[in-house]
């Protein structure tokens, strides 16, 4: 997994120095990490790759690509990011008993864990709340309709942010940060992307014999789906692939053969499926 930082992240950083808030942008970059990688937990054990996590102002993104990932598969993957920022509340919130001398830093980090869990489960796209609908509405509702449904209602959230804006400017206390979040779901619901672009956050990486540094032999039944193989591989290994038919044969794949079943995006057939559309 790679880290890749966006430019305007580091004026950030100078920003919130130059205020005296350095451990606040780190705090804030950090849950934003634990966030992400809850995400890529989730991919891990579901048996997808994810390629980097992105530093950007706003925050972390996951960056890759994939194809055919099951609603149910989406939910499950969506969640694991504010999970994981409420355990570090929960954990760090029992801290406060053990170290009460560290409360003032503790508490800013159950803080942010607990903004950044809250906010991406508003049910607006494309926060993980807004995904997790279109998900569940896909799976009774067509999807262009499902995520119709989940713009509409990050769009409501925004009008009801802008309002929050502009009765802070009322009372003369002008709170950026909500007019910020508002226009970022705007743009969000806005945006003309493809439907599974949170999707494509996570990808089945391609191999490349520069960084090979071993190749191992792997067994399995021809009813093994590619999911669940690729739970057992990593970026950086050759496979050979020896499949067992029900009728007790067995098949060997040279690495070659055996890469473009790994690297298919035919992620819910079996191996045995893979191998007759790959090789008839």
């Amino acid at each position: 997994m790679r880290i890749s930082i966006h430019p305007l992240f580091f004026l950030f950083g100078i920003y919130f120095a130059l205020r005296g808030k350095v451990f606040l942008f780190l705090n804030f970059t950090l849950t934003a990490l634990i966030h992400e990688l809850g995400h890529a937990i989730a991919a891990e054990r579901l048996g997808y790759k994810m390629n980097k996590i992105s530093l950007m102002p706003y925050g972390a993104v996951v960056n890759g690509a994939i194809e055919g990932l099951s609603y149910k598969d989406e939910i499950k993957i969506a969640l694991y990011g504010p999970l994981a920022n409420l355990c570090v509340c929960i954990a760090f919130t029992c801290l406060f008993w053990l170290v009460p001398e560290f409360y003032p830093y503790l508490e800013t980090v159950v803080f942010s864990n607990l903004c950044i869990f809250t906010i991406n489960l508003l049910p607006a796209y494309p926060l993980d709340g807004g995904r997790i609908l279109t998900a569940i509405l896909s799976l009774k509702l067509k999807r262009k309709t499902s995520l119709l449904i989940a713009k509409i209602s990050g769009l409501f959230i925004a009008a009801i942010l802008l309002a929050l804006f502009i009765y802070s400017l009322i009372i003369k206390t002008p709170n950026l940060s909500i007019l910020f979040f508002c226009a970022f779901i705007v743009a969000g619901t806005l945006q003309k992307t493809k439907e599974n672009a949170y999707v494509r956050a996570y990808f089945v990486q391609s191999l490349s014999s520069k960084c090979v540094k071993e190749c191992k032999h792997l067994v399995v039944n021809e009813n093994t789906s590619l999911k669940k193989l690729l739970a057992f591989t990593d970026s950086f290994t050759l496979y050979t692939l020896e499949i067992k038919k029900l009728n007790g044969e067995r098949l060997y794949l040279s690495q070659e053969e055996s890469q473009a079943v790994i690297s298919c995006y035919r992620l819910y057939d079996s191996v045995g499926e893979i191998c007759k559309h790959l090789f008839p």
